[in-house]
């Protein structure tokens, strides 16, 4: 199930779409091998069995088919996309379901493996998102450590792209950047910025997108802040 590509944004590319682990198979896949190893053992070696045990067993072999065919469905039906712009993950045949992050909210990526999962090859991606999000977690993630570096090179490249100044703050350019980026880019306000109580309003503006992206403020106080802050520049 490739990813829609009428679902891109202009200008929005893919550049990574991923299937799940085929550990998200889970225990399906050994119930299903041991009910069929079960009923042909028994239908060789006791062929004189009486009929209720052949019907039972075999009744234990299709519910763990079923089982096995509803976990291969999901995963084929699910898929992680990265684009330049988002992460989507995406689920479902008929009733579809599916999570959408702006790269531009992400705060911190991370992931986790252990010891089997490393063997396996798999794992769980977090995302930590600004507002009432909070941490996403994926889970079944092929090659974990890998897409968590392709999030954090689009991240970085968005980011570098939307904001080239501390000054383009408040001026209508999206700012997609985390106040670390400008960690000390005020500790001496350039010439011409105005300032307020020995910072400069870009730097308020920083502290006041971070408590926003944080959840500490809410969206209408964060706007009304904003636009005091703005008409000061």
């Amino acid at each position: 199930m490739a990813f829609p590509r009428r679902l891109l944004t202009e200008g929005e590319s893919v550049v990574l779409e991923l299937r799940p682990h085929w550990a998200s198979f889970g225990w399906s896949v050994p119930a299903a091998t041991a009910a069929v190893a079960a009923l042909v053992s028994v239908t060789i070696a006791f062929p004189k069995a009486p009929v209720a045990v052949g019907e039972a067993l075999l009744a234990v072999a299709a519910v763990a088919g079923l089982w096995l065919a509803a976990r291969a469905i999901r995963r084929a039906t699910t898929a992680l996309v990265v684009t330049n712009a988002r992460l989507v993950q995406r689920s479902g045949v008929l009733a579809r379901q599916g999570v959408e992050v702006q790269l531009d909210r992400v705060n911190e990526i991370s992931y986790r493996q252990s010891i089997g999962e490393r063997l396996l090859g798999t794992g769980r991606l977090y995302l930590e998102v600004g507002g009432e999000r909070g941490f996403l977690a994926f889970h079944h993630v092929r090659r974990p450590a890998e897409v968590a570096a392709v999030l954090h090179e689009q991240l970085g490249g968005r980011r570098s792209a939307t904001v080239s100044h501390p000054h383009d703050i408040g001026r209508g350019r999206h700012h997609g950047y985390t106040p670390h980026d400008w960690a000390g880019a005020f500790d001496t306000p350039p010439a011409g910025v105005p300032v307020i109580e020995g910072r400069s309003v870009a730097q308020q503006l920083v502290e006041l997108e971070d408590l926003y992206r944080r959840g500490v403020v809410s969206e209408t106080e964060f706007g009304e802040r904003r636009a005091r802050l703005v008409e000061l520049l």
